[in-house]
């Protein structure tokens, strides 16, 4: 049987996840919250569908989805379409017959050698910078898959990075450190009650994991990156504590990302409430 991950998108040509130029899979799937995520549709482990309704034909020109699904999840008002999700039962009969794809299924199951084999595709432009592959998400640790995935992606001689919440078991994260060039690692809170409050979990596993692959590997090149929240972590206080907490980590540098709201037009399409100001 051959292996497989649950990818949502590949990003090619990418400069912004790691060094160089880089390809860069997002699986599905994270046991994260997060109010402020940009990539909700990434949450579910699963396949899951998604409205785009700017993209919908309407019912006079198409209507299709109104009489496949089975659910009778979608609705016409003023011939726009409408899908109530608390009806959809995920079985993609809309989407499969859209024909302009304002349905659509986000999530594939996608064998890990045909991924593998797209990446190599952009060897020619990794050579110049350090560039590479990226695993990203969701949480890739939370597909088990991501670990063999790095480790035949060194096997190809690829150069490896990984995008992780640190919320993952212990092991699997720094068995997947020993086929990693690079990590970008979460931080969000050293407050355990507004971290679970705001993602939640509580952010004592994530430390306890950052603070393990340190002492493993303590050579492996590592950012940590803080989302500055607004009411949430951006107090003065919150950002020195934390700056504090990463002195003295090995090969740990710390990186704050501005906050933004990219994302917020996904939850409308996922059928739910974006619940940070936009």
């Amino acid at each position: 049987m051959k292996e497989t991950l649950i990818v949502f998108n590949i990003q090619r040509y990418s400069l912004h996840d790691g060094d160089g130029i880089r390809t860069v899979f997002f699986l599905k799937g994270c046991p994260l919250r997060c109010s402020w995520c940009c990539n909700p549709e990434s949450q579910n482990p699963r396949p899951e569908l998604m409205f785009r309704k700017g993209k919908c034909i309407g019912k006079e020109e198409c209507g299709q989805c109104g009489q496949l699904c089975p659910e009778k999840a979608i609705l016409f008002k003023q011939h726009e379409a409408q899908v109530d999700f608390h009806l959809c039962r995920q079985c993609f009969a809309c989407a499969k017959h859209c024909p302009s794809r304002a349905l659509k299924v986000v999530g594939e199951s996608r064998e890990i050698e045909d991924l593998l084999d797209i990446a190599e595709q952009d060897a020619s432009f990794y050579s110049s910078g350090g560039g590479g592959i990226t695993l990203s998400g969701g949480e890739p640790l939370s597909q088990p898959g991501a670990v063999l995935f790095l480790k035949k992606a060194r096997e190809r001689y690829l150069n490896t990075a990984m995008e992780t919440c640190g919320y993952v078991p212990k092991e699997r994260l720094l068995e997947a450190a020993g086929y990693l060039n690079q990590i970008f690692f979460d931080i969000k809170s050293l407050d355990d009650d507004r971290h679970k409050a705001f993602t939640g979990v509580s952010g004592q596993k994530i430390r306890e994991n950052l603070e393990a692959l340190c002492q493993v590997w303590p050579d492996l090149p590592k950012t940590v990156r803080t989302p500055v929240i607004p009411g949430f972590n951006d107090r003065p206080e919150e950002l020195e504590a934390i700056g504090q907490y990463l002195h003295g980590l090995a090969g740990v540098t710390w990186q704050k990302l501005p906050y933004h709201t990219y994302g917020a037009g996904k939850y409308e399409m996922l059928g739910r409430k974006y619940e940070m100001p936009v």
